[in-house]
């Protein structure tokens, strides 16, 4: 059973009737329940306005100043000239036009094609990697048998002067390339993870060389090399993050200064939205009075750095949701926040007042309407 709240004060005495003693009215602050509603109501809210703000108004504003879609265009029309040298190079290939610039189908069509070379020994130029290091180093030093013995964890390779799949895995591998046929469960399982644990991590690898060589055409087209198509690429990219942060956060100030500023000011008990929903007063715990402007305008700060852990929520509507991850400003400011918000709860929680970090620094209470009309007839404020 939660335990029950502490009164904050003894309001009232009645002298009137010696007989009856001293009247009290316990004084019971909000709820830890109610207290938490209180700042997740307000929470949601500036952060519904500030997805608004972000995807409906700033965003596209933004894009609209900065000549984003030509940028965007040209970042396109590199990458696919980067892809373009290692189709030449022979170290990637397409199945059809429509999947020319879909890096994650090549991957996979790739590796089926390497897979059928060591299946049907036809076509040695789908051995990708034999490919580029019968030309170019590792720059590890190590050899093409050293390099598929580091990832080979289903040992799928015979491993001598050059690898050779064994011949358990040939067989099994071999129904892939038969319309007629199907692999097994267990070797659709092999198939799986040889390409994310072996084809994938030596790629990778082999990219890491591509940039270390700087790759270029054979025939010269495209003019730029590998390493001079990345940092046009990734110029784009921290273009389109450091756009990404400043609609965010100018979407969120806007929201928290709505919510939390304009709102509380212009309404006489200084309320937020929330409050207004659940009839909640902050009020000074020692006089029990409405809480005067520049206080209200300190609590409307501690209210806006609590809402910084949706921060990194409000570009995804436009931005995918792995791209706003991999933007380190948004993540940092988000994690700094959710330990704020997480300290906060917690001295609601262990407060016998349920105060928050905002009621704790401004020497106020959280208390319900009927409360605080209870405690003003007492002190004959109401006639």
């Amino acid at each position: 059973m939660p335990k029950a709240e502490e009164p904050l004060d003894n309001t009232n005495e009645d002298a009137s009737n010696p007989d009856r003693g001293k009247e009290v009215l316990n004084v019971l602050p909000l709820g830890k329940w109610k207290r938490v509603l209180l700042f997740l109501g307000d929470f949601f809210v500036a952060f519904i306005i500030a997805i608004f703000l972000s995807n409906i108004v700033a965003y596209p504003i933004a894009k609209a100043s900065t000549n984003y879609d030509n940028r965007l265009s040209n970042q396109i029309s590199q990458e696919q000239d980067r892809y373009a040298i290692l189709y030449d190079n022979q170290l990637l290939y397409y199945e059809t036009a429509e999947t020319k610039n879909d890096i994650n189908s090549n991957l996979e069509y790739t590796y089926k094609l390497f897979l059928s070379y060591y299946v049907t020994g036809e076509h040695p130029e789908y051995e990708v990697f034999s490919n580029y290091y019968s030309i170019y180093e590792n720059q590890n030093g190590l050899s093409l048998v050293e390099l598929y013995g580091e990832y080979d964890s289903l040992e799928m390779f015979n491993l001598n002067e050059t690898p050779v799949l064994k011949e358990d895995f040939k067989v099994g591998f071999a129904p892939l390339f038969d319309e007629r046929d199907e692999m097994t469960d267990q070797f659709k399982t092999y198939y799986d993870q040889a390409f994310s644990h072996f084809f994938l991590s030596v790629f990778y690898n082999m990219i890491n060389d591509v940039k270390a060589n700087d790759l270029s055409s054979p025939d010269g087209t495209p003019t730029r090399s590998y390493n001079e198509l990345t940092v046009t690429i990734e110029g784009f990219d921290e273009f389109k993050a450091n756009l990404t942060v400043l609609c965010a956060s100018i979407s969120l100030g806007v929201s928290c200064v709505v919510c939390y500023f304009v709102y509380p000011l212009v309404n006489k008990s200084g309320r937020t939205v929330t409050g207004s929903i659940l009839k909640v007063d902050r009020v000074d715990r020692s006089s029990f009075r409405i809480l005067n402007r520049p206080v209200r305008l300190l609590i409307g700060l501690y209210l806006t750095v609590l809402s910084l852990p949706g921060i990194v929520f409000v570009p995804i509507p436009t931005v995918s949701i792995n791209a706003v991850f991999s933007i380190s400003p948004l993540v940092g400011v988000s994690t700094v926040g959710l330990v704020l918000v997480l300290a906060a709860l917690l001295c609601v929680i262990i407060d016998k007042y349920n105060r928050g970090l905002s009621e704790l620094s401004t020497h106020s209470v959280c208390l319900k309407e009927e409360m605080l009309d209870e405690i003003y007839k007492a002190k004959g404020y109401y006639v």
